[in-house]
């Protein structure tokens, strides 16, 4: 029967299990309410049963959906859903940042409160959220976060709820003093609703601030998850085994469904999932298998086989002992053991730990029929509807410089690419949008004084032979005067009392911009008389040896630029619904009066007219079309009426009646003769799909971490 005090620690162990229950259904439930009050949340609770289809032989079943990283950290137990008790142990995770539940940026338990208690108050704080109470007026950087805490050159999402402010009086500073040679940024954040954090470069800047414009009021600030319901591994060390897991045979095969997305991939051996107990001895399968070393870049491993190379699957991917994602592959001699390692080969130090995030797991005791396989995957669709697109595309990872830079790959891997024309792939016209060409015709390269390799963009020296002009722009004779602008560049590879100079010369004298440690520098616009002159850059010490890069820092990067002359990109025809949902990241550069811009004839059109800015028709024609004035972008449009602007507010849209229908998708041209300056990263078309602002937010953060193949 037990003593009394074991009595009392049972009750109690059970009044936390049932606290951390609720919490994984988003109650508050902090421990001092009392335990009689757990028993009206749990009645309140929303009856939702599991959806997951019924298939016969599922042995385990991992879903990351509904779990917290507080949870977590105080049991570590990835649960099987099958109810089978096959629970994951995971490892070495932080249940913090990038490893962990949903994947965040930030860590904000850093943030720090810029003045005394009286003055500012932190109310609550956690590693995703703040919550501030500001006391008196007269303050204005209120949250204080140390350069060496905040995570540079990389974008997030954050949600603010506030009382007390309106539009204009909250935003993110990047403080650069005056002896820095960075600028100090501002980044305006929606004091009640959503604002996507730019990837800020890290520079010379002196801290980061939340700024109140002085005002008294409260505020909460809720970090947006990368990966919603999903959980991440970082690459580093995290990962899960289950140590009772059913063997499989050859005679009945197997079947691994995994709804998952590689952040990055190594190029030491490793894999997403695997039944390798003794590596190269036994196992049933090892699921999408990498060794750059050994040349296998993705590979499937049946009961030992290695087999062929395959192209890596879109978000969905699976194994039977006989394919993989419908491919025939060869299965080997091995026998199935009782382990399970997700995100790691085997229990020895083989490879190393993936970086990816992972909604699902599916095992089957058998290899899966058709009809099987079609059951769980309406069933992630129905889930998670974000993460299928029927068409998507981005240019994150393209430069100018690839082997394809005129083919963007649609991401679902259905072929249907955008195709560009008459782009340049320098300049204005590509991507980035760079202020020089250095590989252009007028751009000299002084092969005789100094070993250097260039780019459209950048050039970088291994020796410097003469202490002369070794990079510069030759003009023409009788070639006008024009305005060299302004951009930034960045050197790195300084020694030895190197320096760079950055020179105009004239027959009235020379104008010297000079740098002598690596960094990031704007280089000033100047007038240039041109007509035989030249302008560049001058090593002004020889150097047997270096290493030394001069790189353009782009206006657009991340982005392809059009030209607004001739440049388009164009898709193959795609078929639409009645309904849909349009997702994107693009934005016109400039008011234009052309019909250009991004158009679906008959479905959605998107246009740079009437030097207003977007013109949106939906579903209809130009007679029944909705003129909205200076708004340059739109994060969402749907079917229905609905846009979301650049801060996430709703505009309400004109539509018509939809139908189906193919059309093609054309980006910064319609037809041959009507172009428009714009930059675009990516978009993406659900059919059949009307989203909420929620939904079509979460579709948003993650089409931005999706990368071109």
């Amino acid at each position: 029967m037990g003593t009394i005090s074991d009595k009392l620690m049972r009750i109690i162990n059970t009044k936390e299990d049932i606290r951390q229950a609720l919490i994984s259904k988003g109650y508050d439930v902090p421990t001092s309410i009392p335990f009689k009050e757990y028993a009206k949340m749990i009645l309140d609770l929303p009856c939702k049963a599991d959806s997951f289809p019924d298939i016969e032989g599922i042995v385990a079943r991992y879903s990351a959906s509904g779990i917290t990283n507080e949870q977590m950290a105080a049991n570590p137990v990835w649960v099987d859903k099958t109810g089978n008790g096959h629970d994951l142990q995971l490892k070495n995770f932080s249940w913090k940042g990038m490893s962990g539940v949903g994947g965040y940026v930030q860590d904000f338990n850093y943030f720090k409160n810029n003045a005394t208690v009286d003055k500012i108050r932190i109310d609550e704080q956690g590693s995703n959220f703040i919550k501030v109470t500001i006391l008196t007026t007269g303050i204005g950087d209120a949250i204080y976060i140390p350069k060496n805490i905040y995570q540079f050159n990389k974008s997030y999402f954050i949600k603010i709820s506030s009382e007390g402010y309106d539009e204009g009086d909250m935003a993110l500073s990047f403080y650069a003093p005056s002896t820095s040679t960075a600028t100090t940024v501002t980044v305006s954040l929606n004091p009640n609703g959503v604002t996507e954090i730019p990837a800020i470069k890290e520079d010379d800047f002196l801290a980061v601030y939340i700024n109140v414009s002085g005002k008294v009021g409260s505020f909460t600030v809720e970090q947006l998850p990368l990966y919603p319901g999903a959980l991440v591994f970082d690459g580093v060390d995290d990962y899960g085994v289950c140590d009772n897991f059913p063997i499989l045979t050859k005679e009945k095969g197997y079947t691994v469904v995994a709804l998952r997305q590689w952040i990055t991939r190594g190029e030491i051996a490793q894999g997403l999932v695997s039944n390798v107990k003794n590596w190269l001895k036994d196992g049933a399968f090892l699921l999408e298998y990498r060794n750059i070393q050994a040349e296998h870049l993705n590979k499937p491993i049946s009961f030992g086989a290695i087999g062929s190379e395959m192209d890596l699957s879109h978000i969905l991917t699976y194994q039977t002992s006989k394919s993989y994602n419908g491919v025939s592959i060869t299965t080997g001699n091995f026998e199935g053991t009782d382990v399970l390692h997700v995100g790691k080969l085997d229990p020895t130090n083989v490879g190393t730990c993936i970086n990816a995030a992972i909604w699902e797991f599916v095992f089957l005791d058998h290899d899966a029929t058709e009809e099987e396989l079609t059951k769980i995957k309406d069933y992630f669709v129905k889930t998670y509807p974000w993460l299928f697109p029927d068409q998507a595309w981005t240019v994150t990872g393209k430069t100018n410089e690839d082997e394809d830079r005129a083919t963007i790959a649609n991401i679902t891997g259905n072929g249907n690419n955008l195709v560009l024309s008459n782009f340049g792939f320098a300049e204005g016209s590509g991507y980035g949008l760079y202020a020089e060409n250095y590989a252009g015709g007028r751009w000299v390269q002084s092969t005789d004084r100094a070993d250097l390799t260039w780019t459209s963009y950048s050039a970088n020296i291994t020796s410097v032979k003469i202490a002369s002009t070794q990079l510069y722009y030759q003009s023409y004779p009788e070639q006008p005067s024009f305005t060299v602008p302004s951009y930034k560049i960045k050197v790195y590879g300084l020694k030895d009392g190197q320096t760079l100079s950055y020179k105009q010369v004239t027959s009235e004298g020379q104008q010297i911009y000079k740098i002598s440690e690596d960094g990031i520098y704007t280089l000033p616009s100047f007038l240039f008389k041109a007509n035989g002159d030249w302008y560049g850059f001058t090593l002004n010490k020889k150097q047997e040896t270096c290493d030394i890069t001069i790189e353009q820092i782009p206006e657009y990067e991340g982005y392809l630029v059009t030209d607004g002359v001739d440049d388009i990109a164009s898709s193959n025809t795609v078929v639409y619904e009645a309904d849909f949902t349009f997702i994107g990241e693009w934005k016109f550069i400039q008011k234009d009066d052309t019909v250009a811009g991004i158009n679906s004839v008959s479905h959605l059109y998107i246009q740079n007219r009437y030097n207003r800015g977007a013109t949106v028709m939906i579903n209809s024609t130009f007679e029944n079309k909705k003129n909205i004035t200076d708004y340059m972008t739109f994060k969402a449009i749907t079917s229905k009426g609905k846009g979301y602007d650049e801060n996430w507010n709703e505009v309400d849209l004109l539509y018509g009646d939809g139908n189906k229908g193919p059309s093609q998708v054309s980006i910064g041209g319609q037809g041959d003769s009507d172009f428009c300056h714009m930059i675009f990263k990516n978009m993406a078309l659900y059919m059949n799909k009307v989203f909420s602002k929620d939904e079509c937010i979460k579709a948003y953060n993650y089409l931005q971490t999706i990368k071109a193949k």
